[in-house]
């Protein structure tokens, strides 16, 4: 599509303009990599995608399944735990802090300029996350039609502008091809580590307990083991990569 696809400055037209404000664009805008020798790799972003979105849809099965959360509260247990696992990207900017600090002197800016779509992606979302939360924008019936839009707007992109970041680790590939793979392992463990002294789940043993809360980590730890193989044999990529990069 026109309005989704990178296009130049001298290229950019009204509609181009106008795609931002669709939220789902413009989250996809300022959420998903721009650099330009990044690898593209159709079956690493399908298991980016999927990895993601079937561990949410399992945790919830699990939830069901279990009988550990009444249907009518999975919206907002599975917000909560959505919060946290957008938090754990928070993460990636203690990275940043420490390579800029790494970098010689005379490199330094052109090392932050790097982290500089990431570090906005992030801030935006989770701030529209935070207004629709903490305002009156996310009451229901709306207080006015004025209200309504803009709660919906803030919803759409915030909540599409979260996942984004959460499958593809806060846009790291800007930075280095392989920090997708591995940073949403911190997402899941802040997802799934509570959940074994969370009372929630006191109603079944502790077998199962482990198997709730260890799943996730442990299959996307395989999983991102295998991504970083891959990058490393098909395209010739490191993680080690990123410090040597001016």
């Amino acid at each position: 599509m026109p309005v989704l696809r990178t296009v130049s400055p001298e290229q950019r037209g009204a509609v181009w303009w106008l795609g931002w404000l669709v939220p789902m664009v413009a989250a996809h805008r300022l959420c998903t990599p721009t650099r330009r020798d990044r690898v593209v790799d159709p079956v690493m972003d399908r298991v980016l995608f999927w990895r993601t979105a079937l561990g949410l849809l399992l945790t919830v099965g699990a939830w069901l399944a279990f009988g550990l959360i009444p249907p009518r509260e999975i919206p907002g247990q599975f917000e909560q735990s959505f919060a946290y696992g957008f938090s754990a990207v928070q993460l990636v900017f203690y990275v940043a802090w420490f390579m800029v600090a790494m970098t010689p002197r005379g490199y330094r800016r052109a090392a932050a300029a790097r982290w500089r779509g990431p570090v906005l992606a992030f801030v935006l979302t989770f701030t529209a996350f935070v207004v629709f939360r903490q305002t009156g924008l996310s009451a229901w019936p709306p207080h006015s039609p004025w209200s309504a839009a803009c709660g919906l707007w803030l919803s759409m992109f915030g909540g599409y502008g979260g996942f984004l970041l959460i499958v593809n680790g806060a846009r790291t590939a800007d930075i280095n091809d392989g920090l997708p793979a591995v940073l949403p392992v911190f997402s899941v463990l802040a997802f799934a580590l509570p959940s074994l002294g969370d009372p929630m789940y006191d109603k079944v043993s502790m077998p199962v307990r482990l198997l709730l809360g260890l799943t996730g980590p442990v299959t996307l730890a395989l999983l991102t083991r295998w991504q970083l193989r891959r990058l490393r044999t098909l395209h010739g990529v490191r993680l080690s990569d990123m410090w040597r990069r001016a």
